[in-house]
This record gives structure tokens, sequence and C-alpha cells, in this order.
């Protein structure tokens, strides 16, 4: 499992270094558009293992492996963001917006957790999928149409690239990205199995880091480039994607089989890190202390629940 989280996590950065190269090469020039696309191409990972583990009929892997790979970008990601580079003058109304839907969505699978819908658990999930999956459609809907300001462009130079060698690259990146997320799925699954631990504790503390690596690198190097917006609009929408989009498909197209109790205790973390980004983006700036926060409380997370 070690080695397929490194391959995809590596190849999941090079195939998101040649995506940027093609969206630059057709010519988008929205910065909302590049948000949208840009944070969808940072979820293939996590697209990927949902594809498989649910083909496996392990759904609760991708599960965990949502819940914690957004534990990860607002704990560690934004945490070290902010240490690296203290985030003065970050107000953005763009930003706040978009966490509101954030914190609302991820709010909304906690409905399961309610008596009343735990006695039809695969009727209610199934509707909580398809409202995830609204909730995604409605806010890539307002994202491209109240926000069309001029695109700075992702990667200089890309223009003087040539369109097959860029397509090839592509499609040979994302080839092993979903061949690495199969034995990424296969080990985890064997691993709960063996070890009698609940497989969406395996993928939120285990799974997760590995496909939140390519956040953590593009980021940060976004981040020395100073495009701090950018940075933080792609693990606001890579959070966003990960709990509408393919939370909500997730749901929509497979039984819940997850130990509810696992689930209703990691989702409280994941509410208080995103409140804590929604107050610091609201106030306009991050502090040290803040990113320190942050990190301390993913720290805690992976502390209190304890794998047997």
């Amino acid at each position: 499992m070690a080695i397929s989280l490194a391959i995809l996590a590596r190849f999941s950065y090079l195939s998101i270094v040649s995506i940027e190269d093609l969206i630059e090469l057709s010519g988008l020039n929205e910065a909302a558009a590049g948000f949208i696309i840009l944070s969808i191409m940072t979820s293939i990972p996590e697209m990927t293992v949902a594809a498989f583990s649910i083909l496996q009929g392990n759904p609760g892997i991708s599960i965990g492996d949502l819940l914690g790979s957004n534990m990860f970008n607002i704990g560690v990601v934004v945490g070290l963001i902010a240490i690296v580079s203290p985030l003065k003058k970050i107000r953005s109304d763009f930003l706040v917006e978009i966490t509101d839907i954030l914190f609302f969505s991820s709010a909304v699978p906690l409905v399961l957790a309610v008596p009343f819908f735990s006695a039809s658990l695969e009727a209610a999930s199934h509707l909580i999928g398809a409202i995830l999956i609204i909730i995604f459609i409605f806010s890539v809907y307002m994202m491209a149409k109240a926000r069309k300001v001029p695109h700075d462009g992702l990667r200089e130079g890309a223009k003087s690239k040539d369109r097959r060698i860029v397509l090839i690259k592509v499609i040979v990146g994302v080839s092993i990205v979903v061949v690495s997320s199969r034995f990424v799925v296969w080990s985890a699954s064997n691993i709960a199995a063996i070890l009698g631990i609940p497989p969406i504790l395996i993928g939120a503390k285990i799974v997760a880091i590995g496909t939140s690596l390519p956040e953590l690198a593009l980021d940060m190097a976004a981040v020395r480039r100073g495009r701090i917006n950018l940075a933080l609009g792609d693990i606001i929408g890579s959070n966003l994607t990960n709990m509408t989009l393919v939370l909500g498909i997730v749901l929509l197209t497979s039984p819940l089989t997850v130990n509810l109790t696992v689930f209703t205790e990691l989702l409280p973390f994941l509410l208080i890190m995103t409140l804590l980004l929604w107050r610091f983006l609201s106030k306009g700036q991050m502090p040290v202390w803040g990113g320190i926060l942050l990190i301390m409380i993913y720290i805690i997370f992976q502390a209190t629940l304890t794998m047997p």
C-alpha cells in the first residue's frame, strides 16, 4: 500500500501539471473556472479510490478517504501555508462564499446519524447522496456565473508546448493514477480484513494522506509563487468537490455499510476545521498561530480515533 500511495501521489501531481498546460492551451481565462477545474483535478485520486471502493463493495474506504482528505487539506496544508507564509489580506468574498457552501455540505451527512433516518439507512444515504450532487452542480453554476475575472495564468510557457505531447502526458498520468488507486484500495481492504480495523478508519488515517499529497505539493508551490488565493481556492474547491460530487456518488450508488459511530466521530472534526477556516477567511488573515492551531487539531484527530 505504501508503494501504491507513493506512485499515486507522484503521478497525480504530474497529471495535474500536464492538465494545467492543457487548460492554458484551451484558452480558458476565467479565475472561477480555474478554481473549479483545478479543484476537480486535485480530486482525481479521491475519485479513482471511490470508483474502485464501490466496485469492490467496500465504500467505507472511500468515505473515510474523503473525510480524512478534507481534514488533511485544511489542518495540514492550510496550516503549513500559514506557518511558511502568514496569510494577510486574504479577504475574498469568493473564498468566503464557497467556504459557506463547504460547511453546509459537510453538515448534510450528519443527518444519517439521526435515528429516524437510521431506520432506513440505505434510502437515507441515497437521498443524501442526491442532495450533495445537487449542491455541487449549484455551487459550480454560481461560481462560473458570478466570478468572471481575468485569469492570470497557472503556468507560463504552456502555450509553447505541443498539444499532442501534453495530451499524451495527461492520458499516461491519469492511467497510472487509476492503476495505483486500484492497488491502494485492494491493499487497504486486505489490511482492514486482517487486522479487524473498520475500513473507514483505514481510509481516513492512511489512504487520505496519500490522496492529499497532490494538494500539498501543488499548493505549497503556488504559495511560493505568491498565488495564495489560488492555493486557498484549490483547497476549498477540492474539499467541496470531495464532500459533494464524490461523496454524493458514493452514497447514491452503493449501500452505506460503514460504522456510523466512527462516521459521526469524523464529521465533527471536519466541521470544526472548516468553521475555523471560514473564520480566518472572513477576518481577512490567518496568523502563524492559526496555522499551528489547525495542525494541532489534525494531530488530535489522528490521536483520538485510535485503530485497534
